[in-house]
């Protein structure tokens, strides 16, 4: 038992047991006896290991195996998204399991809900960032939670912002009534930063397409540039942070960059994080006027 449990946290699934020998009468005598305590409907930690979050969420999932996985803020502290660090348990189940016995929160769903939506994490099976995005809304997942969900998940890799983009219209249009929600959440969504964000969100207000973001620019032997903005007709905005390069030589280089960009036939402009964030009208009013400039 002890084996078993040193792997996962100090706890220990009731199948386990059974599997080693140790029967309901053999765990009630050692609960009483103060060997092992109950933790939840089907698990079990060992007296004396250490109580942590990774602990109570490895047996949440005991609890629920074979139809639910950890899911909701839970999934998303697992996958390494931003902004979620707190102790919540949460658990997607199918629906027919939706009164699942365990003492932690539970949403269902009535779409398909395999392992295939699952990765392991740290030893425990929680959802994938892509799918625990899609369910979001079943965990009342404020705006900004879904915004970080989706701009970290994006950054990390996680997902595809086109997939996940095409799986939320589907539902939508599927009649699944938290589509809507996603769908706005993703309005602005699918930069790297908030400062992008904050761009889409005033290209959106503007009435502007909304702009191809992180668009490579090679030639046959090396990669020219990465912009943070691309508008069809060859304007490039670039969207300087707190960060900006001071040096001689980072400078240096950002010309080098600008000036190849524009020898391609583009037209390059700059805004501060400031800009973006105190003034969107102006540079809303400066894409218009570039734009117009590139039609004309």
């Amino acid at each position: 038992m002890a084996a078993l449990a040193s792997a996962q946290y100090g706890a220990i699934s009731v199948a386990q047991l059974a599997e080693i020998g140790v029967d309901r009468r053999a765990r009630s005598r050692w609960v009483t006896q103060g060997r092992i305590e109950r933790l939840g409907p089907s698990s079990f930690a060992i007296v004396g290991s250490p109580p942590s979050w990774h602990r109570s969420v490895w047996a949440a999932g005991t609890d629920v195996r074979g139809f639910g996985y950890a899911g909701g803020r839970t999934a998303a502290r697992l996958n390494g998204l931003d902004g979620f660090v707190g102790d919540e348990i949460e658990l997607l189940v199918g629906r027919t399991h939706r009164n699942a016995a365990t003492p932690h929160r539970v949403a269902s769903t009535s779409l398909e809900l395999s392992t295939l939506d699952t990765v392991t994490v740290d030893g425990i099976r929680c959802l994938n960032a892509h799918r625990l995005i899609l369910d979001a809304p079943l965990f009342a997942f404020t705006r900004p939670e879904v915004e970080n969900a989706i701009d970290s998940a994006i950054r990390l890799k996680l997902v595809s912002e086109q997939r996940l983009r095409a799986a939320v219209i589907a539902r939508h249009r599927g009649g699944i009534n938290h589509g809507r929600a996603l769908l706005d959440a993703l309005v602005d969504t699918g930069g790297e930063s908030r400062l992008e964000r904050w761009f889409l969100a005033l290209v959106r207000r503007a009435g502007l397409p909304r702009p191809t973001l992180q668009k490579v620019w090679r030639t046959q032997a090396r990669t020219v540039a990465r912009v943070d903005a691309f508008f069809a007709g060859g304007l490039v905005v670039e969207l300087a942070g707190h960060g900006t390069h001071s040096s001689r030589r980072e400078r240096q280089r950002d010309e080098q960059r600008r000036t190849e960009l524009t020898l391609l036939g583009n037209t390059v402009i700059t805004f501060t994080h400031d800009d973006v964030r105190d003034r969107p009208n102006w540079v809303a009013d400066r894409m218009i006027e570039a734009l117009a400039l590139l039609a004309a």
